[in-house]
């Protein structure tokens, strides 16, 4: 079967490539349905809505592989979860921050542990989740500010050898790095971010001309919509964008992005002005994969980036 939609006023057809795993293709030729449209205004329908997803992200949870303990903390008054392969890891100094993604509505440190636990085991170090307040509830710049409080108080105790966020995590780990050093806060040795959304104004070519090859983001009006549910009128600010920020004295970062998601020129645009910062940047843009295929453990393309992010987040 073929991913065939109308493009342009004509019909494309647009075959998986035929160099990713048969696992990926299986997913971007059955994708899971699309989740229905949720009023932002009404706080109970948005909840609704992220115990619909949260199920589907538990199920990935559930079949991770090999031995992982949690812990529930608190940092600068933020909850947190701390995650490592066992009890005696949870209590080293040297740590990792993570910073979930959910498009700063939905998701949490357990909901997104398949995006945590596999670093963990690699790396062998503990890594720190941070369970930021989400919008509409909780509107920017509560993610913001919760992932400075929570990385303040975690540096004054630990090392951070590095911190990483997927989408809307990648985005706001930005954020909080550049937020960190405008207070003189020690930043992490090293940033990465896996399809990171770092432009809340959604201005980038590939919102619109991919948005037919797209599993998980087939209508683009989404994006402009949950942004708004964050920040308002004020997506253009540097801490909700922070394509738009200062980016000079950041730590090297990696960026891992799919080829076939809306959000890459949010990457590639961040490469080239993290690179124009003076900022050591790496663009790993992963053809025919889609946004945060990360979290989908059976895929060969998973367990290859983890490998590779772990390498990264360690000196490698």
């Amino acid at each position: 079967m073929n991913h065939t939609v109308e493009y342009g006023g004509s019909v494309a057809t647009f075959e998986p490539p035929w160099h990713i795993s048969d696992e990926a293709r299986a997913y971007l030729l059955d994708p899971p349905p699309q989740a229905p449209p949720v009023d932002f205004a009404d706080h109970a329908a948005v909840g609704e809505f992220r115990q619909l997803l949260h199920a589907e992200f538990l199920a990935e949870v559930e079949s991770l592989e090999g031995p992982w303990v949690s812990r529930d903390e608190t940092f600068g008054g933020v909850h947190c979860t701390r995650f490592a392969i066992d009890d005696a890891t949870l209590d080293r100094t040297d740590v990792i921050v993570h910073l979930h993604g959910g498009s700063y509505f939905m998701g949490s440190p357990i909901t997104n542990a398949a995006l945590i636990v596999p670093i963990a085991q690699r790396t062998g170090l503990p890594v720190v989740s941070v369970d930021y307040r989400l919008a509409p509830e909780h509107p920017y710049p509560a993610a913001v500010d919760d992932a400075v409080a929570a990385y303040s108080a975690l540096v004054s105790q630990h090392h951070v050898v590095a911190m990483y966020g997927e989408s809307a995590g990648g985005g706001l780990a930005l954020a909080a790095s550049v937020a960190l050093r405008e207070i003189g806060v020690e930043l992490p040795d090293r940033l990465a971010l896996l399809s990171p959304w770092v432009d809340l104004t959604c201005s980038g070519d590939t919102y619109r001309t991919l948005v037919h090859v797209d599993p998980d983001f087939p209508d683009p009006a989404d994006p402009p919509v949950w942004a708004a549910a964050y920040a308002g009128e004020r997506v253009a600010e540097p801490k909700a964008s922070p394509l738009f920020a200062d980016l000079a004295g950041l730590p090297p970062t990696l960026i891992q992005v799919g080829g076939r998601e809306i959000l890459l020129s949010d990457s590639c645009r961040l490469d080239s002005a993290l690179r124009r910062a003076g900022v050591p940047s790496t663009l790993d843009v992963w053809d025919g994969l889609w946004h945060v295929w990360q979290l989908w453990g059976h895929l060969p393309e998973t367990r290859s980036a983890f490998d590779e992010l772990a390498t990264f987040l360690q000196g490698g």
